[in-house]
């Protein structure tokens, strides 16, 4: 994927506007997303790019964090949004997860999503989530609509990409 097709797919439907913002990145690989969505944000803001295996290069606003996100204490300050990319797809318990991570945003936060439009599991997707079935967890957990961003094929397979965001409602 390019870096402008990575913008494009997660690109906010809101302009960035005001004070500069703390986003977690969780899943970010080699950052192509963390870029993607700090050029989206406020001047001086923030992108923690979190991976249990790679760390992106180091770039202005961006702060590497090699961590398995499920598993361990986030150190991060409270966030404006989080970010993941193809990486809730290997999260096993996605409920309880998902109820988790919202701990960690400040009121009005963003969820940010990119998921492929799929439930069939393979190899490198292991607990796949479509758009409806992301809508239909988030319903359960009490949390409000995803809305829809962008899609775009996928070059690995039949199923499209989607994003997607939430904003999430303290409760």
């Amino acid at each position: 994927m390019t870096a402008e097709e990575a913008l494009r797919l997660i690109r906010l439907p809101f302009p960035a506007t005001g004070k500069p913002q703390t986003w977690a990145d969780l899943g970010a690989g080699q950052g192509l997303f963390s870029q993607a969505l700090l050029r989206q944000l406020p001047a001086n803001s923030q992108v923690y790019a979190v991976d249990r295996d790679t760390t992106p290069p180091t770039s202005p606003g961006i702060v590497p964090h090699i961590m398995n996100f499920v598993t361990e204490d986030w150190p991060f300050p409270p966030l404006n949004g989080i970010l993941m990319a193809n990486s809730l797809h290997f999260v096993q318990d996605q409920h309880a997860f998902l109820r988790r991570a919202a701990e960690h945003l400040l009121p009005g936060g963003i969820f940010l999503f990119v998921e492929y439009d799929t439930d069939t599991p393979n190899p490198w997707v292991p607990y796949p989530l479509s758009f409806s079935s992301l809508q239909a967890l988030l319903l359960e957990l009490d949390m409000h609509p995803l809305q829809k961003i962008h899609t775009m094929p996928s070059k690995f397979g039949r199923a499209q990409l989607y994003s997607a965001w939430h904003e999430h409602a303290r409760q």
